[in-house]
């Protein structure tokens, strides 16, 4: 009888799972996902025929650079796609003491926006729009959430396409990913659902939290001018702008002020057209700041639910530190030990 708990894992290259005899000489698998970046992945595989006496993969063309690689992960009952991506590198190792091996690596599409600079403008046009325009051009297609504020001129100056769309996106809390061949451009979605509790001791084996006022503010005001009007451009957000309090009754901005005083931290270092962008601007910092209240790394038994860009419940931790906490780093790793997910999270409130 199959045992239903032994982790799994399953590798698709070009749309074909990888034959017997090149699945059995990966000795490890891991997924690492971001919600800033692209995700990757990194196959560590056995490269020596001890019958042969000759390397087995390396002039081969099962890893070729460019080839499309789907990984699967989890269990028996619960095996599921945690990305799809293109072979990048490849890193042969050779050993004094023990058999060559290599690690195949890649990334998720997001990695052809890193390929190349370009000067360009964008007249009249939303952030949103700009990264659909983007996505046309990789041949990506796009599911991007209305930014609403049209902007009169943008400046790509001398830049890869992923860092200025993530400049355009840090602006407005906005998170910039790639899954199989569309992107996405939407906000940090730290008011979503969990989607797993993860129990101190239980399947979640270590956490390390920490809770911090340092850069908690009791509000944020965007300041700018308008050429046109001569008049002064002001964004504010205070307590009530947050998108959610994860379950939480008292944020870190409000706790701050509580036991400091009210802070103010002006941000100047924007260039802003209307007052609709100055808001947008200021509600986005307000969360940002809020959010790293308490971060913690952790982890926890393999689960391929446990995604970048979740929300997930920790418990057993205490009144103060249990709750539900928003992923924005998950490292899956599957190999001779089995399978376990590494975790980096943020929470807004206690």
């Amino acid at each position: 009888m199959p045992d239903n708990n032994i982790s799994q894992f399953k590798v698709i290259i070009n749309g074909s799972e990888l034959p017997t005899e090149a699945s059995v000489d990966v000795m490890s698998v891991t997924v690492s996902q971001y919600t800033q970046g692209a995700d990757m992945f990194t196959l560590e595989v056995n490269n020596w025929n001890s019958d042969r006496q000759e390397y087995k993969w390396i002039d081969t063309d099962q890893y070729a650079v460019g080839r499309e690689v789907e990984i699967k992960m989890g269990y028996m009952d619960n095996i599921k796609s945690l990305m799809k991506g293109e072979i990048t590198a490849l890193e042969p190792e050779f050993h004094p003491d023990r058999a060559p091996t290599m690690k195949v690596q890649g990334y998720d599409r997001l990695h052809r926006f890193r390929r190349g600079r370009k000067t360009r403008s964008f007249i009249e046009k939303k952030d949103s729009q700009v990264a659909e325009q983007i996505a046309r051009e990789l041949q990506l297609q796009s599911q991007v959430e209305d930014t609403r504020i049209v902007h009169p001129y943008l400046l790509q100056n001398n830049q890869a396409d992923i860092d200025f769309l993530q400049e355009r996106a840090r602006r407005i809390r906005y998170e910039v990913d790639v899954e199989n061949r569309t992107l996405f451009f939407r906000p940090v979605a730290n008011n979503r659902g969990k989607v797993v509790t993860l129990a101190f001791k239980d399947k979640l084996k270590t956490f390390y939290p920490r809770m911090t006022t340092m850069d908690q503010v009791s509000e944020v005001v965007v300041q700018g001018w308008n050429p046109k009007t001569k008049e002064a451009i002001v964004g504010r957000s205070k307590a009530g702008d947050e998108i959610s309090k994860m379950g939480g009754s008292k944020t870190g901005p409000v706790l701050s002020e509580g036991a400091f005083g009210a802070t103010k931290t002006v941000v100047v270092d924007r260039y802003l057209f209307n007052q609709a962008e100055a808001e947008q601007i200021a509600k986005a910092r307000y969360n940002e700041i809020a959010l790293d209240f308490i971060t913690g790394e952790g982890t926890a038994i393999g689960n391929p639910d446990l995604k970048a860009g979740e929300v997930t419940e920790i418990t057993r931790l205490g009144q103060r530190f249990s709750g539900h906490y928003y992923i924005t780093a998950a490292c899956h790793v599957i190999n001779q030990k089995g399978y376990l997910t590494h975790l980096c999270v943020q929470r807004n409130a206690l």
